[in-house]
């Protein structure tokens, strides 16, 4: 049984509950992520990774940035298999939690100095938990836009999320700004960058209040009940007849596509987001200026990401998407020319064509377009699992690969540039062989459940 197109397009347009709970968990998310990434850049590289030069510090201090972004497929599979068997609605809860719980845990923890090498494995740890309830949270705001959504309005309200992105960083940099410019040097080591961190308890309550009492997707309820406990199955055959094994053999052309069509989005928002702190600092300029634009960036996406959404609902997913692929590219070299100026104004402009834009009309455009992709049946596996791929190859190792390619060239941009420039060359290949999704919508004329998912019963 699937839902009627009629029940789809007879969907409110505005859900407030809906909407809210998916955006604040959005928020929790990047202002967890993003925290952990300035921190990276200005403070685990000296507390936590002693004893090394600066630039290699924080190469170790992004490798375990991008520790997090390697739990994210099992986050993704985790919590996706879960999704699609027993509800969206419990895995928004679940992730919420987990991620609160690792950043607030994060805040807390004591430093090389204090207990030796056991700083850096905990702080290794806690990332690992962060980036494996991020792979459920991002898919889970996703979807249950997704499926609330009138299918001519989908492009829009499954970019509402990123308000959340745009939120959660303008937060997450805001704070930092604040407290490096109220504090000393020594009292933002010493004490003053835990503040942030701890701040992310009362940000996670509030959304775990907020998503109480949020209900079921009506494309999940149509689709599939929950189930009770199957009984007990060789391991292999689980495995087997998963979700996420079941998504890769009905759609292998479709993951292929969701790992590749984001790789401009990726990886331009960790180099002109976070890395460029690193370059910035590592050139010896301040970087009050550049922080205090990353925050006013945030603030525009809140604007330009749904305003991209909805024009993917008017002329399509894939122009919109390999637009703001093609404007990443041309704009590497000269972003980091402008950076190497120390003009503020010039470093804002810069940021407001690459995040505010280009970055904004991918981020804005794709997450319709991959839940459009995938039936109801595997949607939160298939999305779960290949976005959370795609994000660890071209977004999560960014930051180390660049840190370590500003090494390898001499302290040049020459190797960061290249590297933007073959990601948004790969999304705009990849989106380009895809099929378009805004007038198709997802492939859900199949029967309720397939037979290859008969046998998970």
């Amino acid at each position: 049984m699937t839902t009627s197109p009629h029940l789809r397009e007879s969907r409110p347009l505005v859900q407030p509950r809906v909407a809210l709970a998916a955006i604040f968990g959005t928020t929790v998310e990047w202002y967890d992520f993003a925290l952990y990434g300035i921190a990276a850049s200005l403070v685990f590289n000296k507390l936590y990774f002693p004893g090394s030069s600066p630039l290699v510090g924080t190469i170790l201090a992004f490798g375990t940035f991008a520790i997090g972004f390697l739990a994210r497929p099992l986050g993704g599979a985790f919590f996706g298999e879960r999704g699609d068997t027993r509800g969206r609605k419990s895995v928004l809860v679940a992730t919420l939690l987990l991620m609160g719980l690792a950043t607030t845990g994060i805040g807390l923890l004591p430093t090389y100095g204090h207990i030796g090498i056991a700083a850096p494995i905990l702080l290794t740890a806690l990332r690992f938990v962060q980036g494996f309830a991020a792979g459920g949270e991002k898919t889970g705001a996703l979807i249950i836009l997704f499926e609330n959504a009138p299918p001519k309005w989908r492009g829009l309200l499954t970019s509402l999320p990123a308000i959340g992105t745009g939120t959660g960083t303008l937060l997450s940099t805001g704070a930092f700004a604040l407290i490096t410019g109220l504090l000393s040097e020594d009292a933002f080591l010493s004490w003053g960058w835990r503040i942030p961190f701890l701040l992310s308890a009362v940000l996670t309550f509030f959304g775990l209040w907020v998503r109480r009492n949020l209900p079921e997707t009506a494309d999940f309820q149509h689709e599939d009940a929950p189930q009770p406990a199957a009984p007990a199955r060789p391991l292999g055959r689980r495995i087997a007849e998963s979700r996420c094994v079941t998504a890769w053999r009905r759609y292998p052309k479709e993951m292929l596509v969701v790992i590749g069509a984001g790789a401009a989005e990726n990886a331009g928002y960790y180099i002109f987001g976070t890395f460029s702190v690193t370059y910035a600092d590592d050139r010896g300029l301040a970087t009050a200026g550049l922080l205090s634009g990353i925050t006013a960036i945030a603030a525009v996406k809140l604007v330009t990401v749904p305003l991209f959404g909805a024009l993917s609902d008017r002329i399509g997913r894939r122009p919109v998407s390999i637009l703001g692929a093609a404007l990443l590219l041309a704009s590497a070299w000269p972003f980091f020319q402008i950076i190497d100026t120390g003009q503020t104004w010039a470093i804002w402009a810069a940021l407001f064509v690459t995040l505010g834009i280009g970055q904004s009309a991918v981020l804005g455009s794709q997450p319709a377009f991959f839940a459009e992709l995938f039936d109801t049946s595997v949607r939160f596996s298939a999305v779960g699992i290949a976005n959370n791929i795609g994000t660890v190859l071209t977004g999560g190792l960014a930051p180390m690969l660049c840190s370590a390619l500003l090494l390898w060239f001499d302290h040049s941009v020459t190797g960061v540039v290249i590297f933007i420039a073959l990601m948004s060359a790969l999304t705009i290949v990849t989106v380009s062989l895809a099929r378009e999704t805004r007038h198709t919508g997802a492939p859900d004329t199949a029967p309720k459940i397939s037979a290859d998912l008969q046998g998970a019963r």
